[in-house]
């Protein structure tokens, strides 16, 4: 029974999907989605065919093949009899190291994308701390700005006050003139 880390994962820069039913395999040990498989083995009759992901040459057709991982046990078992043991042992050693090369290929592309995310992380704080100075560089000034405002403020408080109060400093009022008649009851 297969789980979830014994899937074989796309080589293709960028996509990293994990494999479910077909896969094709270079003989560089690299691994392909059904799309990157099939657009690698188009590229195949040109010139100069060669693996996506490391750029070796393909020699032949059967240099990228195609395989349904998601055969029986049994489907598979029978693919290798008639062979002599040796060979059988053989081509069980290639098995166990293509796997443990796309081990190798996933912890090299988790690191990778590790230290995207470590510089983004970096960029991220380095940018946060500008905008952190700038704001508060911001608010001083309008801090400034409110106390400047504020002092303008209380001197024109100040200003309106004496002008409001008479020459003996008493304050003015809007006395009505009274006529001698306002006095006889």
């Amino acid at each position: 029974m297969s789980t979830e880390r014994d899937k074989l994962v796309c080589n293709a820069r960028d996509c990293f999907k994990k494999i479910e039913g077909t896969a094709w395999i270079t003989c560089c040990s690299h691994v392909f989605c059904d799309q990157h498989g099939k657009e690698a083995k188009l590229r195949q009759p040109t010139s100069s065919p060669s693996c996506p992901a490391c750029g070796t040459r393909f020699r032949d057709e059967l240099s990228i093949v195609e395989r349904k991982l998601n055969n029986s046990l049994q489907a598979r078992a029978l693919l290798l009899c008639g062979y002599n043991p040796e060979v059988v042992m053989e081509i069980a050693n290639n098995a166990i190291t293509f796997w443990n090369f796309q081990k190798q290929q996933i912890c090299a592309n988790l690191e990778r994308k590790l230290e995207y995310y470590r510089e983004m992380v970096c960029t991220m704080k380095r940018d946060g701390a500008q905008q952190k100075a700038d704001t508060e560089m911001k608010i001083r000034r309008l801090e400034q700005q409110l106390e400047q405002a504020k002092v303008k403020l209380r001197q024109q408080q100040d200003d309106e006050r004496q002008a409001g109060k008479n020459r003996f400093g008493e304050p003015s009022r809007c006395v009505k003139k009274r006529k001698p008649d306002d006095f006889l009851l």
